[in-house]
């Protein structure tokens, strides 16, 4: 028993921790693609799910004006005491009276089915209203991605470019130790290789701050470990500038919002006219007089000499105005946005075609090629190192091409309203 109690407890910390940290090695390996990601942003996101609890606000305006009648029955009841100074004989000096009324308040302008229309509207408009902020956040993920993606490819060609320049510091050792060139060429070789190193912690760096916004974007844990997968690629596009316009007129839900807003001050001006009209209360009564019962029917109506809704309705107005506004303005910023977004796709696409499929493979080869007639003495080491640094430079210069590309395509089914 002895022995028990003195390994129990270890046994069963081991267990616990083993339990919980399972979870943690399992949130620290996630592969994602582009696809993967922007559904899991979609699912996860933490402002995407406050946004939603709007609906539930709207909702609830929808129910409430679905009721059958906005107001609850009032009952009121009164209980006095008469005290007479005369009483008749038989009649004793103190007479209790008392009496209860029942009243329920009626709409009669027309109120009900005006608030219905706007509280409807409003539940369209604040759909519309998450749907943009859902296709703004698939945007925000895929722009994320796209530049994980560039630094991943320049990351790929700077680890190559540190393998060949640690193979030119090995080559120019050797020829120093032959006599063959100076020690400065040796020292520059060893230069170029530690700047390439420096160059190679720094895209680390920045890739690590764009995971570290992706994991943002994804609502992970800062302990997650995400790696993506994917290739930029280069897909021609036939489409128009003219038939993206129309598209985004049609199809963003912004737009859609705002013209739903409009809807909406519609139908709350003309909840308040019609409110204008008073409400009428009805109900019955019954009251105990001395020794009589008396029972009957009470009629009230508020009689609007001073409030006639005019600060409601002139409310109403100005945001009915309002919201004409921003729609008229919303659509003109997105045809300028969409014209601004297709210009820049042509651009990127002119870029592309300055780079070759062929011209890169020369390229490549050719590094090797130099790099081989270096080490038989054919050509210089500065020559070499020049050649190297204008071949890099043009391979992150596709590399950047290609990512605008993509970016640019992206941004222009964004403007456009494509998912």
């Amino acid at each position: 028993m002895m022995k028990f109690h003195a390994w129990a407890p270890r046994f069963f910390l081991s267990i616990n921790m083993l339990v919980n940290i399972s979870p943690a090695i399992a949130a620290q390996e996630i592969m994602l693609s582009l696809d993967q990601a922007v559904k899991l942003a979609i699912e996860q996101n933490l402002d995407l799910k406050a946004k939603r609890e709007e609906l539930g606000v709207a909702e609830g305006r929808l129910i409430r004006s679905n009721l059958l009648l906005q107001h609850n029955p009032e009952l009121e009841g009164d209980l006095s005491n008469r005290r007479l100074k005369k009483p008749d004989e038989g009649v004793p000096k103190n007479l209790t009276q008392g009496g209860v009324a029942l009243m329920q308040e009626f709409e009669i302008g027309g109120q009900p089915g005006y608030r219905r229309e706007a509280a409807g509207r409003n539940l369209e408009k604040v759909m519309f209203e998450v749907s943009d902020f859902e296709r703004t956040l698939r945007f925000r993920v895929t722009e994320n991605f796209l530049k994980l993606l560039n630094l991943q490819a320049k990351i790929t060609q700077t680890e190559q470019i540190v393998d060949l320049r640690t193979r030119l510091r090995d080559a120019s050792r050797r020829r120093l130790e032959l006599g063959d060139i100076p020690e400065v060429q040796h020292l520059l070789a060893e230069f170029e290789l530690n700047r390439t190193q420096s160059d190679l912690i720094s895209l680390r760096r920045e890739r690590e701050e764009a995971l570290l916004s992706l994991r943002q974007n994804l609502a992970l844990e800062p302990e997650s470990r995400v790696e993506i997968f994917g290739d930029l690629d280069y897909k021609p596009q036939p489409i128009s500038a003219s038939e993206l316009v129309k598209a985004a007129l049609e199809r963003r839900p912004d737009l859609a919002a705002l013209d739903g807003e409009k809807r909406v001050a519609e139908a709350e001006e003309n909840l308040n006219r019609a409110g204008r009209i008073p409400n009428v209360k009805f109900g019955i009564f019954w009251e105990r007089d001395d020794r009589d019962n008396i029972v009957g029917g009470r009629l009230s109506i508020p009689l609007p000499f001073f409030d006639r809704k005019q600060g409601e309705i002139r409310e109403a107005q100005a945001r009915k105005s309002q919201a004409n506004i921003n729609y008229v303005n919303s659509r003109q910023t997105i045809e300028r946005s969409v014209q601004t977004a297709y210009q820049k796709f042509r651009l990127s696409e002119r870029e592309i075609s300055l780079y070759p499929a062929e011209a890169r493979k020369q390229f490549d080869n050719s590094l090797e090629l130099y790099l081989k007639a270096y080490q038989e003495r054919l050509i210089d080491l500065p020559g070499l190192i020049v050649f190297q640094n204008q071949v890099v430079e043009a391979r992150q210069k596709f590399i950047d091409a290609l990512t605008n590309y993509n970016l640019a395509l992206a941004e222009l089914k964004y403007q456009a309203g494509i998912e």
